[in-house]
């Protein structure tokens, strides 16, 4: 069987599924012309000729999509294919490649998940001696072959301690961030897509996003991102930032709403209060193993402000401040 060169691409065409009708026919024309040509097989396992083109075209077939029922043109045209194959000398090479299986995709990770809600700190310890603090509201997964992949997902805020693993990197996915060190500690807060925060206390850490843009970060330094965009900083000097990792309560110039917030979560209660938009008090302390009541005691000093303690309700009565 001869193949004429103008034909070559139509075939390749064919093979792929992409021939058009015209096509197709004009490739019909051309077979049934040269139809009655033999052409000598040599199989190791002793087929016919036809047989030979039978398998090749059942393979052909089984790796692209079925013809319409009563499609006989497409039936003709993949019997054709298996023939053109055979013509241009490929048959035993064609079977053996298209015997080799396709490399089946990774298993995907399954994770172990730990959550926090309110009112405490949870410490999680992990398999290769690191852990982690989960703040409140916290959600973080651990994959299940976390001794060979050091790999973790996080929703919300959490401090780490790694233990050094030069050959295991430690990843942690976070929102839109990837953070990757060895062997530090750090805090990720990721209360949003649009705004998370990596902080690191000791070691070097690493952190990229989805547009490839890498920063590295050393002790007391701090990346806030925002949006699309990440900006390296100074963490200051008395920054509250890490304060709760150390079991301490710590506020900056933090407004009555986000105050009664974060009492809500750190000592899980619920809090009922009288707050306006008018309201313009701030407070800003350290408050270490205080109960509710003995920091509210604390905080009447710095805040005008009345208060009733019953189990895990709480009423509020602000005034403005003068």
């Amino acid at each position: 069987m001869k193949l004429h060169p103008s034909l070559s691409q139509t075939i390749s065409k064919l093979l792929r599924g992409k021939a058009t009708p015209s096509e197709i026919q004009q490739i019909n024309e051309w077979y049934h012309q040269d139809e009655g040509e033999q052409l000598e097989i040599i199989d190791h396992q002793g087929r016919t000729r036809s047989q030979i083109e039978r398998d090749l075209f059942k393979k052909i077939r089984s790796r692209t999509q079925p013809n319409r029922p009563g499609d006989k043109r497409g039936s003709w045209a993949w019997k054709i294919a298996a023939s053109v194959i055979l013509g241009m000398g490929l048959g035993l090479v064609t079977l053996q490649q298209l015997d080799v299986k396709e490399p089946k995709p990774s298993p995907e990770i399954s994770f172990v998940t730990f959550e926090n809600g309110t009112g405490m700190i949870k410490k999680i310890r992990l398999p290769d001696g690191s852990s982690v603090r989960l703040f409140h509201n916290t959600k973080i997964q651990v994959a299940e072959n976390f001794s060979e992949r050091r790999l973790l997902k996080l929703r919300g805020e959490a401090f780490f301690e790694v233990k050094r693993d030069s050959l295991r990197p430690f990843r942690v996915e976070s929102g839109k961030l990837t953070t990757e060190v060895l062997g530090t500690s750090f805090l990720i807060k990721a209360l949003s897509d649009e705004s998370e925060v990596v902080a690191v206390k000791t070691g070097l850490v690493k952190v990229s996003d989805p547009h490839e843009a890498t920063f590295l970060l050393h002790p007391n330094k701090r990346l806030d991102y925002v949006g699309q965009k990440g900006s390296v900083s100074e963490t200051p000097a008395g920054d509250p930032l890490f304060a709760w990792t150390e079991d301490i309560l710590a506020f900056q110039k933090t407004r009555m709403y986000e105050m009664v917030e974060i009492l809500e979560d750190w000592y899980g209660v619920t809090i009922t209060h009288n707050l306006t938009e008018q309201n313009t008090c701030e407070i800003s302390g350290v408050y270490e193993n205080q109960s509710l009541e003995n920091l509210l005691q604390l905080i009447q000093y710095s805040i005008p402000l009345t208060y009733q303690l019953d189990a895990k309700n709480v009423i509020l009565h602000f005034k403005n401040c003068p």
